[in-house]
């Protein structure tokens, strides 16, 4: 599957290249990627699940990673664009179109985890506002890291269940 929206081509990753563009994105962004554990984490997490990567003149500029975790709902497991690619609708573009795909597939809304605005860390507020401006909802707060890391998990409806 492949679209173009504008001067942004989006593709499907394979298993393979999804972790090693995962590790190339992530080295661009140590303000969110600073835990090697988790970049770890996340970079064979990747091999497991649905990526599609934003192509810009033939370079990755981005890349979203979604896993399917109940019925008809899809869940954002991973989302980064290279830092010399940020505000230029990259993460915009892989967000909509793994909407549409989502859809296509029946499933009808969309999580994300990700730091608490609460944290008062300005990356992650980025983060968070990039969500909240496409519609994400708050949901709930946990402390699945400990007492030092809230996260607040964000719900978006995609579309609708006619049963």
């Amino acid at each position: 599957m492949e679209d173009s929206l504008e001067n942004v081509s989006i593709v499907h990753l394979e298993p393979v290249l999804s972790e090693q563009t995962c590790r190339v994105i992530s080295s661009t962004l140590p303000e969110w990627f600073g835990i090697p554990e988790a970049n770890e984490k996340y970079a064979a997490g990747v091999k497991e699940r649905t990526s599609f990567s934003a192509v810009v003149q033939g370079e990755c500029a981005g890349m979203i990673t979604l896993d399917f975790p109940f019925p008809n709902v899809a869940n954002i497991y991973w989302l980064a664009v290279k830092k010399e690619f940020h505000h230029q609708g990259i993460g915009t573009a892989l967000l909509k179109y793994a909407e549409s795909f989502c859809l296509m597939q029946k499933y009808h809304s969309l999580t994300v985890e990700t730091l608490s605005p609460k944290q008062n860390d300005s990356n992650y507020l980025k983060t968070y506002n990039f969500y909240k401006n496409l519609g994400f909802q708050e949901l709930f707060e946990l402390q699945p890291y400990g007492p030092d890391n809230t996260m607040i998990y964000l719900f978006k409806k995609i579309g609708f269940d006619k049963s």
